[in-house]
């Protein structure tokens, strides 16, 4: 079985239901943000009421505080977006002095579009 779906499976058996409806969750409601050696983080949005929820998956021997650190700051550009409705931005351990910052939303759909991206950038190029 696919790491993947393993450790969505874990999550969904963890978070059976939204805490705001009570809606039940499915596996497609888990986005996974970042995959790091020791953790991974998620997002569980509510597809009903759009609830979000952000979840680190420990791996092997990761390390806690390390993942505690990643979901604070996914905590607290979520709650910049809803004070500011806009985007929040992902902070990296050394930011970068060029370019904007790379939000949640920037993550997620890249995410959504290399899931089902089949390699032919010629196609994808031509498109534009």
């Amino acid at each position: 079985m696919d790491s993947e779906v393993q450790i969505k499976r874990i999550v969904l058996d963890r978070m059976e239901r939204c805490a705001v409806c009570h809606r039940e969750f499915q596996p497609h409601d888990i986005t996974v943000i970042a995959r790091k050696p020791r953790y991974w983080t998620m997002m569980v949005e509510c597809e009903d009421c759009h609830a979000r929820n952000f979840v680190a998956a420990m791996l092997g021997d990761g390390d806690q505080q390390e993942a505690q650190l990643a979901l604070r700051r996914l905590t607290e550009s979520a709650i910049h977006e809803l004070k500011h409705n806009e985007p929040p931005a992902i902070q990296s351990e050394a930011p970068s002095e060029a370019g904007d910052p790379i939000t949640a939303s920037d993550v997620v759909d890249i995410h959504e579009f290399l899931d089902g991206f089949d390699g032919d950038f010629r196609q994808l190029f031509r498109a534009g």
